[in-house]
């Protein structure tokens, strides 16, 4: 099992999918009421929020993106203690990691400002030896770019880490990135008609203690 660690954010650290989902609906309803079903922005959770902004805009019409990620931005503001609330044994399981000699970092499709927020409030944020956020490239996940830049800022090729997340945009931009990728099941097991993900864990408690027996029985 790899020592580099690199893992997304919403739905995977934090429980907030509800929450991200909530500000997006709230922001479609706003200016493109009607548009986009429940079912719709559930099925895009994880997506860039960048391009998301973009549909909302498009199917507006005259709406410019900027007025959407401003009611997005506001709300989000409003609820940020919402969209911090972590796992169940992710504090724990990242000290174990951590001291185990693990390196980590976050690669995110959220922007760095609220994923920073969000990591503080959680009280998680000096684990991690690097953020990379969607402001932080040219394109978000599913591009590969936010893998190799982390890759890339802590030294590391890629046959040398691992990408954990819970979407597809995880799965697929680890696989572009030519990572291995781990799924955490949070919200239930998922088919993958296209991409799979290399590895597939119920929760966290799960990957860490394979990763520690990983690294256990290596050290033999």
């Amino acid at each position: 099992m790899k020592q580099t660690l690199l893992f997304d954010l919403d739905g995977t650290l934090l429980d907030s999918r509800e929450a991200v989902i909530e500000a997006v609906a709230q922001t479609a309803d706003q200016l493109a009421p009607g548009l986009f079903s429940r079912n719709e922005l559930l099925h895009r959770f994880g997506e860039s929020l960048d391009d998301f902004l973009f549909a909302i805009a498009e199917a507006a019409g005259e709406i410019d993106k900027d007025e959407v990620s401003q009611q997005y931005f506001a709300f989000v503001h409003k609820h940020i203690h919402l969209h911090s609330k972590l796992f169940p044994g992710v504090q724990e399981g990242l000290e174990l990691l951590k001291n185990a000699g693990c390196q980590l970092a976050v690669v995110t499709n959220k922007q760095r400002e609220f994923a920073v927020a969000g990591l503080e409030l959680a009280g998680i944020d000096s684990f991690f030896d690097a953020v990379v956020a969607v402001d932080d490239v040219s394109r978000g996940k599913p591009s590969a770019e936010p893998v190799l830049r982390a890759l890339s800022i802590m030294g590391k090729q890629p046959e040398e880490a691992l990408m954990i997340g819970d979407s597809r945009y995880d799965v697929v931009a680890a696989w572009e990135a030519g990572v291995p990728s781990v799924v955490l099941e949070w919200y239930g097991r998922e088919e993958w008609p296209y991409v799979k993900p290399t590895y597939r864990y119920p929760d966290f408690q799960a990957f860490v203690a394979e990763v520690l027996a990983a690294q256990i029985k290596g050290g033999r």
